[in-house]
């Protein structure tokens, strides 16, 4: 990861009138000067910058590192699974840094949108941004096995109209889902009857105009209307030349096997006896969204196999204020 400079081995040197060397450490310059430096920086660099010094980190805390939040932009993938040590890829630059990211240790990633991760752990749900460190606390979740659950949520947390679900197939029949609104204190919850041969295990979902959408691997997809508490199902008929006013069309597009395309393994340097579990995401766009799948690439090996995760995110910093609350938004 690049470095900004260490303000404790670095000087500016001027001189005085008198020929006099006046020393001044790198962490005395001005906010007004710093703010506007971080403003322009990558992620990357933006992140080695907050990490030199206390005064560095607050003069930068309004940064946003808006070359990477361009709609156009692809996301980026976080590796992790063991420990706190992640592997952070740039798709679009073929670059990979080392990352150490203590939240996701022994966390499950439902959701990714918006630059935030909707994470579970130790019993605890929330909100995270890995690059600022910023989190929001969640109401406490009805359920504590969230192994085969699938999140999305309609905005980014920090906004009063956000939306979280969580869905998950109950058995061969059933759908749970659990809602929960912006300022509510209690998770809500919705039961559908949908078999098995109507929808399978979900692997991806995403918000458009009021209504979620949840899709598996077999061209079947089912919808809940938020507003109305209404379900939908359907089957999705690909290269369908129907010109019809009537015809329904998805209002996005989606990928199945994204990491397998980007041959992430070999970019990712990981031996054939690694397993990885991914959480997909939403790549905005000016005239179409697609939707990553979220992906299960098994080990080429079965002999001590790893268990690894990872989740595509947009490489946004994001931070909240200090006084945001989930359940009293102010």
């Amino acid at each position: 990861m690049a470095h900004a400079p260490n303000p404790r081995s670095s000087r500016i040197v001027t001189r005085s009138c008198t020929s006099k060397a006046a020393v001044r450490p790198w962490s005395d310059l001005p906010p007004e000067l710093l703010s506007p430096i971080a403003d322009r920086l990558g992620l990357i660099e933006l992140l080695g910058f907050r990490g030199s010094c206390k005064s560095w980190q607050s003069a930068s805390s309004t940064a946003t590192a808006e070359i990477e939040s361009s709609p156009d932009q692809n996301p980026w993938f976080i590796l992790y699974g063991e420990d706190s040590k992640c592997i952070l890829y740039s798709e679009s630059a073929k670059k990979k840094y080392t990352i150490n990211i203590p939240e996701l240790d022994g966390a499950t990633c439902l959701a990714s949108s918006h630059g935030w991760l909707l994470l579970y752990c130790k019993q605890s749900i929330f909100f995270f941004c890995p690059f600022s460190r910023a989190k929001i606390e969640l109401p406490e979740f009805p359920h504590s096995d969230l192994s085969n659950h699938v999140g999305v949520f309609s905005a980014p947390p920090t906004s009063e109209n956000c939306v979280v679900c969580v869905i998950n197939r109950q058995d061969d029949r059933i759908v749970e889902l659990n809602m929960l609104c912006r300022g509510a204190e209690a998770w809500t919850k919705d039961e559908h009857v949908c078999a098995f041969d109507c929808l399978e295990n979900i692997s991806s979902a995403t918000y458009h105009e009021g209504n979620f959408y949840f899709l598996d691997n077999a061209n079947k997809m089912l919808t809940y209307s938020v507003n109305k508490k209404k379900w939908t199902r359907y089957r999705i008929i690909e290269n369908r030349k129907d010109t019809s006013p009537d015809a329904d069309y998805l209002p996005f597009g989606y990928k199945r096997s994204y990491f397998r395309n980007c041959c992430l393994k070999n970019c990712l340097d990981l031996e054939d006896n690694v397993s990885v579990s991914t959480c997909g995401t939403t790549i905005p766009g000016h005239d179409w969204a697609v939707v990553l799948n979220n992906e299960k690439i098994e080990a080429e090996k079965e002999n001590e196999t790893r268990q690894l995760k990872g989740v595509w995110i947009h490489p946004r910093f994001l931070q909240v204020p200090p006084n945001l609350s989930w359940a009293k938004p102010k």
